[in-house]
């Protein structure tokens, strides 16, 4: 597996817990926040926020930038775009595919019509002897 495609999955595994995805989505309105800032928006401990917030760095969901005592989180707009990407990916194999079924259908009909048509020309050799 290509490391885009592991990146991807791993980034979909983080997001799949709900909590993180809304921290994402508070990071991205907000710009930049602090663990404070994120803090005071949920209702849990600091502990609980430092594994979700590791979890999101870990993945590349979250970049973190140490200015004196502080963190700030912003989000890794590569990743997003990673993500993104992804998913558009899917998207559009899932039109090919239906492209290439509908060729493919086309193609057995064809085929099918040559084997009848085989199968006459048969019939009729066999009649004229």
């Amino acid at each position: 597996m290509a490391a885009k495609e592991e990146q991807f999955i791993k980034v979909l595994g983080v997001l799949s817990e709900g909590v993180r995805y809304k921290i994402l989505s508070l990071i991205a309105s907000k710009g930049e926040m602090t663990a404070k800032d994120i803090l005071s928006e949920f209702e849990f401990t600091q502990p609980t926020l430092s594994h979700h917030m590791a979890c999101l760095v870990e993945a590349g969901l979250v970049n973190v930038e140490r200015k004196g005592r502080f963190a700030y989180y912003s989000v890794n707009r590569e990743t997003i775009d990673l993500v993104s990407s992804g998913i558009a990916a899917l998207k559009t194999g899932s039109k090919r595919s239906s492209k290439d079924k509908a060729a493919e259908t086309d193609d057995s009909e064809k085929i099918k019509k040559s084997k009848k048509k085989k199968k006459k020309d048969k019939n009729k050799k066999k009649k004229k002897d």
